[in-house]
């Protein structure tokens, strides 16, 4: 008898553990399972189900000496353990119930209904410590055991005749601690698989989605305007996911496809709902012309919108495969995911592209404030040199004809040492025809020229400054131009014989206030905007001499991806 009856309570468990698999497999119940944080509706609603699973165990139990021996404790328990303390109360009181008015006559009836509703306060109250558990297989076996040793009690005390209840729980106490211990295993261990492959699945979302976004990256923060890097984006997107055809719109047409020819095309259906309810729009049988024969009813559109500042600039959609192998859910989450990191991306680019625009201003009225400084003393020069030599006029004013066409036709933030040596030739050149033979420049520059770009009239100010400050006497002033580079980065130097700067004067450098030495001040600001805060421009002065010294990197860093660059780049002082 006691074998019949372990083979039939196997017997339930294998049905118990097959009407949860199926039950997994539904999708509402694998929402509500993978919700870290249960509400009371959710609760109440896993209650439920387990409810009707532990009355089913009632149904397929087995009549044994006027009791039916079940699996009821195992969803009962497991309620409490996964739903909530709510759960294993509404199932615990739902199946208890039910046991009672199954069968009001029995002598075990009342014991019994009263057990399955301690079923559930057991489970409830196993709840939070289960859920901190290293050793779970050995805590279900535990909880288990105390459970049906709560049931027998309740039988002794409440079953009449009680010789009856001894003689029952003799029989059927053993086999139904074994046989349930393993139950309530094997079931959380499915539920438990189901949690682990829902993590897995959102992981490996998640980690595809970061991949994509990362590859699209340099493309997205073009912004929406650039149709030839949102082209790349989208087959960026497609190299990825080769079933997938991708479409990229703003609000009016398709600016970019892959594996669908749509470009310049009006608004899908699903691109434009999803515009209108600022949310993401599935539609199946999807139509389109495509690259390739496929069946449209066997395709959907996903469609999420792109959005920037709270407003839907544009959609991506992914039109996929549909058939009875392939999850849905797994690509809506897949859209969702890279639409909010495509907008999070042209947001940045947007931003990037403003503050590029802002340093792009302040330099070019830095450079406009610099030009009329130089040329301010040019002129003066030459309207010198009219009245004593005008030979020597006419070919200043040449060499400055020469400067000024070298400068008005600079149209890059960045030129070659080749390009500002010879505006600092053309500066020394003019100056050297009102000084008479005065100044003495001493040059210390590398075989290549091309290697470094910099910023255009960087050197000249810091130059003119030598000049003006590096006066050993009426008819000597000694200037050292002393440039090296190794191979990533150049180190600048210029050198003066000066008295150097007097305290007032060196303070004066740092307010941008001042006029007085502006081109110094606008040098170092100059740097500091291209290069970042890390750019240390450093004046050193004392009575034998200034030195105005920086470094900057042979290859400036891209228009594009200053910011980015920035953070790289130093700019530092010795």
């Amino acid at each position: 008898m006691k074998n019949s009856l372990l083979i039939y309570l196997l017997l339930n468990i294998s049905l118990l553990y097959i009407v949860a698999a199926i039950l997994t497999e539904v999708r509402p119940l694998r929402i509500i399972l993978k919700r870290r944080v249960r509400s009371v509706p959710n609760q109440l609603c896993l209650g439920l189900i387990f409810g009707l699973l532990s009355i089913s165990g009632t149904y397929t139990g087995m009549n044994f000496q006027g009791a039916v021996v079940n699996t009821r404790v195992v969803s009962t328990v497991a309620a409490g353990l996964v739903g909530g303390p709510l759960s294993g109360l509404c199932a615990g009181a739902l199946s208890g119930l039910h046991r009672y008015l199954f069968d009001p006559s029995g002598f075990t009836s009342l014991a019994c209904g009263v057990g399955t509703f301690g079923f559930g306060i057991i489970g409830a109250l196993c709840y939070r410590r289960f859920s901190r558990c290293s050793r779970r297989n050995l805590a279900l076996v535990a909880i288990t055991l105390v459970s049906e040793l709560v049931q027998c009690v309740l039988i002794l005390i409440l079953a009449k005749p009680f010789e009856a209840a001894i003689a029952l729980e003799k029989v059927i106490l053993l086999p139904k601690m074994v046989v349930n211990s393993l139950g309530l295993v094997i079931f959380m261990t499915l539920l438990n698989r189901l949690n682990r492959s829902l993590t897995i699945e959102l992981v490996e979302q998640q980690y595809l989605a970061l991949y994509i976004a990362q590859k699209c990256l340099p493309y997205l923060r073009e912004g929406l305007g650039d149709r030839h890097s949102l082209q790349q984006a989208t087959d960026t997107v497609r190299a990825t996911l080769p079933d997938f055809q991708v479409i990229i719109t703003d609000r009016e047409q398709v600016l970019a496809s892959s594996g669908i020819a749509l470009q310049g095309h009006p608004l899908p259906e699903p691109a434009r709902q999803a515009l209108e309810r600022r949310e993401l729009v599935v539609m199946q049988d999807f139509p389109g012309e495509v690259d390739v024969p496929v069946h449209q009813e066997d395709n959907a559109a996903i469609a999420a919108p792109l959005m920037w500042d709270d407003e839907a600039v544009g959609v991506l959609i992914l039109v996929v495969p549909m058939g009875p192998n392939l999850i849905l859910d797994a690509d809506i989450r897949t859209a969702d995911g890279l639409a909010q990191l495509f907008s999070s991306q042209l947001e940045l680019g947007e931003f990037h592209h403003q503050i590029e625009l802002r340093r792009q201003a302040e330099f070019r009225a830095l450079q406009s404030q610099i030009n009329p400084h130089f040329l301010y003393n040019a002129l003066n020069t030459i309207s010198a040199l009219c009245l004593t030599d005008s030979e020597r006029a006419r070919e200043t004013i040449l060499i400055l004809a020469s400067y000024l066409r070298q400068t008005l036709s600079i149209n890059e933030p960045f030129v070659t040492l080749v390009q500002e040596m010879s505006n600092v030739d053309n500066y020394l050149a003019l100056v050297d025809a009102r000084f008479e033979g005065a100044i003495h420049v001493t040059r210390e520059l590398p075989d290549d020229l091309t290697r470094l770009h910099l910023p255009p009239l960087i050197l000249q100010p810091i130059v003119e400054n030598a000049v003006r400050h590096g006066s050993t006497s009426v008819d000597e002033r000694h200037v050292c131009i002393c440039i090296r580079q190794d191979q990533e980065r150049a180190y600048i130097q210029v050198s003066d014989r000066g008295h150097g700067f007097p305290p007032q004067v060196l303070e004066m450098l740092q307010d941008p206030e001042d006029p007085s030495y502006s081109g110094l001040f606008n040098v170092r600001k100059r740097l500091r905007s291209i290069y970042g805060e890390q750019c240390k421009f450093t004046i050193d002065s004392s009575q034998a001499g200034s030195t105005v010294f920086f470094s900057i990197p042979l290859t400036p860093p891209s228009q594009s991806y200053s910011d980015v660059k920035r953070s790289e780049v130093q700019c530092v002082s010795q």
